[in-house]
């Protein structure tokens, strides 16, 4: 009985996050993407980046969907913060592509993964964060991409160190292995895509 408990507690975490905190979720934007950032900083957090997006003069602040902290700046290790471009489900502000933007979901980690690799906290909390994203919004795994791996985005975004095994190995565990079979969604081109937005 015990073993049942954290799939439940994460569950319910995955809910709270996908769905507006006020009440009736804003109505979803046709998601397509998720792309995966890193801060490039040791520390941070949600209101540390939408402080410093601001000052850049995004008049929208935090530029990501959602941030997961490394445990600095007060926050757990692990804990997915969820911004408001997500919770008014408007387009993000991650990626110079603006075809991205509209429908890719931006998820930041905190931390340099050009130096450092993502906590293994970290590393659990993004993938139950993916396959939630992926079951409500029907996004296969060739849809998941690192910011640099967005044609016309000139970045090492997520890191040199990032670890893509690791981390698909993770995915393919905890369900995402399949999902693009069970979708029946036609693979789409990102190459047309960057330039048809």
């Amino acid at each position: 009985m015990a073993t049942g408990r954290p799939v439940l507690l994460a569950l319910a975490v995955i809910s709270f996050i996908l769905g507006n905190v006020a009440g009736e979720p804003d109505p979803s934007r046709d998601w397509q993407w998720i792309i995966i950032h890193h801060s490039a900083t040791r520390m941070g957090s949600a209101e540390v980046f939408d402080a410093a997006h601001r000052s850049r003069g995004m008049i929208n602040g935090l530029a990501y969907h959602f941030v997961v902290d490394n445990g600095t700046e007060g926050k757990a290790d692990g804990f997915i913060e969820t911004g408001p471009r997500w919770i008014k489900q408007m387009q993000g502000g991650h990626c110079r592509q603006a075809y991205i933007n509209e429908r890719g979901i931006g998820i930041c980690l905190v931390g340099n993964f050009s130096v450092d690799q993502p906590t293994s906290k970290q590393l659990d909390s993004l993938v139950l964060l993916i396959r939630g994203l992926q079951e409500q919004f029907h996004i296969p795994n060739d849809h998941i991409m690192g910011h640099g791996e967005v044609i016309g985005e000139f970045s090492e975004c997520p890191g040199s160190q990032f670890p893509w095994e690791e981390f698909h190995k993770r995915l393919r565990e905890a369900g995402g292995g399949s999902l693009s079979a069970v979708t029946n969604a036609p693979p789409r081109d990102l190459q047309a895509q960057a330039h048809h937005p």
